[in-house]
């Protein structure tokens, strides 16, 4: 390394300090954070390069690994380290990755998804993995977005519509129990593969929110969903053994032509909060399931009920499913499990409970439009514009994408 290049590392902590932020506008803030990062990706960028070397001198036995080197050197956690470590290897075998991250094209966050789905296939899969396409169309797009979009290319290569990672995960499932006796409580820890996580949560969040409307002031907290959960695993089974009537609760979204005549080149297969199923789950949750059909052009065709109803159907929820994941506000990630329906213009005002008239929104941000007083604005084709309470524009949010 140069002189200069060590001399330009070692100035810059010295030289951040000195941004000045505290007279900033939202604004200003914005412009400020678009360098920000630019300037991470350039960082992790260097630091892939450094990962990438340190594994070079390890095969010559002049250098631990990148993961040893990373952790030794630079103060972070065996996590993070095996993240950069994981950035080089893929780098080592992609080329133009570090450019591109240098470049601002692509972000660590993205790097790591395409390292993680890649990582999984045989070398025989990974000859047709097509990276650059993805890298070519990462700018912009936020991380979950795109790893959707890398996991499907993975699971195309593969060719089994993803039903290995399914199986894996399933078998990956896990639920421990034990007594604390330092707090006297007892507590648990676990995983569950996304069909399944959905179907337990949906059953919860339901009891919650039938507990909360029962104790009138009470509020949806993790309290309340501790008294759900034991509400409903104890009142489960009768004192004879059977099993309590009723089904759990998970939403598919899937399309027409993959239910029709199976999978295809551009599937759309997920669970509501977006995560992906192969085609295999959907016929066994098919055989004993309620379908619901609705129709979507490219914009979202509204379900028209007018003021018939002043809350959203059944019907027009399974609508905004297929539409969202999380929260509609910007950057909000809030599961649409723990949204409400809003209508764009108020109900009280004329507004009609119309698709075209409903986003999704979380509790957090349903408040701040009532009582906050910010202004939504849906336009054709679903962009949501953001505006503050004095009527200024604060943000535009593109229409929501399953890939």
């Amino acid at each position: 390394m140069s002189v200069a290049a060590k001399g330009a590392l070692v100035e810059l902590p010295g030289r951040l300090v000195h941004v000045r932020v505290g007279d900033a506008d939202e604004a200003g803030l914005r412009v400020l954070l678009v360098d920000v990062r630019a300037a991470q990706r350039a960082l992790d960028a260097l630091a892939v390069r450094v990962a990438a070397r340190a594994d070079q001198l390890a095969l010559s036995g002049r250098s631990a690994g990148a993961v040893e080197t990373m952790r030794a050197a630079g103060a972070v956690g065996a996590r993070q380290a095996r993240r950069e470590a994981a950035r080089a290897a893929a780098a080592g075998e992609l080329p133009g990755l570090v450019d591109a991250m240098a470049a601002g094209r692509i972000s660590g966050e993205q790097v790591d998804s395409i390292a993680r789905h890649r990582d999984r296939l045989s070398e025989r899969d990974r000859a047709g993995f097509d990276a650059q396409a993805l890298i070519d169309r990462a700018a912009g797009m936020p991380p979950e977005t795109f790893d959707r979009l890398v996991k499907k290319q993975a699971n195309a290569v593969v060719g089994d519509g993803g039903l290995g990672d399914t199986v894996a995960r399933q078998t990956a499932s896990e639920f421990r129990h034990w007594f604390d006796r330092d707090t006297g409580m007892g507590r648990f820890a676990g995983a569950l593969d996304p069909e399944r996580y959905e179907m337990l949560t949906n059953t919860i969040d339901q009891r919650v929110a039938s507990l909360a409307a029962a104790e009138k002031g009470a509020t949806k907290n993790q309290h309340l969903a501790a008294r759900a959960l034991v509400e409903l695993v104890v009142g489960s089974t009768s004192a004879g053994g059977s099993t309590r009537s009723g089904r759990p609760s998970v939403t598919v979204v899937v399309d027409h032509q993959t239910i029709t005549t199976g999978r295809h080149d551009r599937t759309i297969c997920q669970t509501e909060q977006g995560h992906d199923l192969p085609t295999e789950s959907l016929s066994r949750i098919c055989c004993d399931a309620t379908l619901r059909r609705v129709t979507l052009d490219k914009r979202g065709v509204p379900l028209a009920v007018g003021r018939q109803h002043r809350t959203a159907t059944d019907g027009q929820w399974a609508a905004i499913k297929a539409l969202y994941t999380t929260c509609a506000w910007d950057g909000c990630t809030a599961p649409i499990g723990w949204c409400q329906a809003h209508h764009i213009l108020e109900w009280d005002n004329g507004g009609r409970t119309d698709l075209n008239n409903l986003v999704p929104l979380c509790s957090t941000h349903h408040h701040r439009v009532h009582e906050g007083r910010w202004h939504l604005k849906l336009a054709p084709g679903r962009t949501l514009h953001l505006h503050r309470p004095d009527g200024t524009h604060h943000s535009t949010v593109p229409p929501p994408m399953r890939c």
